[in-house]
């Protein structure tokens, strides 16, 4: 059994946007504080990065898939491509830790 503990709520809204929250113990606060002055901005930091990093990969998906297709949206931003992705139903995504 881990010796940290955190519990977790992921709570998609109607518009698609979301809301996590993250409920640290103690040990999990004090290993955070270790790790960094502001754990805060260090989880916001992981989480924006890693959708940045996401969203790059998509754009460049979509955009590729819409210049081999011949079907370009007129006038298409980063992000209107991004949300129009259609996420694969069975993603090989690794199974999280429990």
């Amino acid at each position: 059994m881990s010796f940290i503990s955190c519990t977790k709520t992921f709570v998609v809204n109607e518009d698609g946007s979301s809301k996590f929250i993250i409920n640290m113990d103690n040990v999990t606060t004090k290993c955070m504080q270790s790790l960094t002055p502001d754990p805060e901005f260090w989880i916001s930091n992981a989480v924006e990065n890693r959708a940045r990093i996401e969203g790059e990969r998509i754009y460049r998906l979509e955009m590729e898939r819409h210049i081999e297709n011949g079907t370009m949206p007129q006038n298409p931003t980063k992000q209107s491509l991004i949300l129009a992705y259609e996420i694969p139903e069975n993603p090989e995504w690794p199974t999280p830790p429990k």
